[in-house]
């Protein structure tokens, strides 16, 4: 017996917007470096043992885009930073109490405001991450765990950018 009903599950989807910092410096190679920030707790089993990734994050009302940046590199790192220039996009969706979030994370090429390296200790950071990490662009690209964000870590554009920024010796 058949009551002809057909039910469909839909998934609310939404987008949503946030930006964050691909902070880079050189060491005295002048190899370029790049800042990133790792979580080893509270983590999905699919980015376990450790979350790496680029500092960024979601927008504030009456934000913009490059204040959003700055400011999310500065709590999840503790280095103020300034911006050199746009460095891309990366695009993903992930599920979140029954709502599919289609993110856009606008990247911006940024330089530390402090010094790097040296006997201070580094800055303090906010509690989201473990550690903060200074690792070159090319390791980063390979073990990121966010696949936009290691693309983007590649791209001839982006690796031209970190190029001009490197200082004349």
């Amino acid at each position: 017996m058949s009551f002809g009903w057909r039910f469909t599950i839909t998934t609310l989807r939404l987008p949503t917007t946030s930006a964050g910092g691909i902070v880079i410096t050189f060491a005295e190679d002048v190899s370029a470096l790049v800042l990133i920030v790792e979580r080893h707790h509270d983590l999905e089993p699919k980015w376990q043992p450790v979350l790496r990734q680029l500092p960024k994050g979601g927008c504030h009302p009456g934000e913009t885009l490059e204040e959003t940046a700055l400011r999310e590199v500065k709590e999840e790192t503790g280095y103020p930073a300034e911006i050199i220039g746009k460095a891309g996009e990366a695009h993903w969706s992930y599920d979140r109490d029954g709502i599919t979030w289609d993110e856009t994370v606008h990247y911006y090429l940024m330089r530390p405001l402090i010094a790097p390296f040296g006997t201070a200790a580094p800055p303090d950071h906010d509690d989201e991450f473990d550690a903060v990490c200074w690792i070159s662009v090319s390791g980063a690209a390979e073990t990121l765990s966010y696949q936009d964000e290691r693309r983007l870590l590649s791209s001839p554009d982006l690796l031209a950018a970190i190029a001009a920024a490197r200082p004349l010796i």
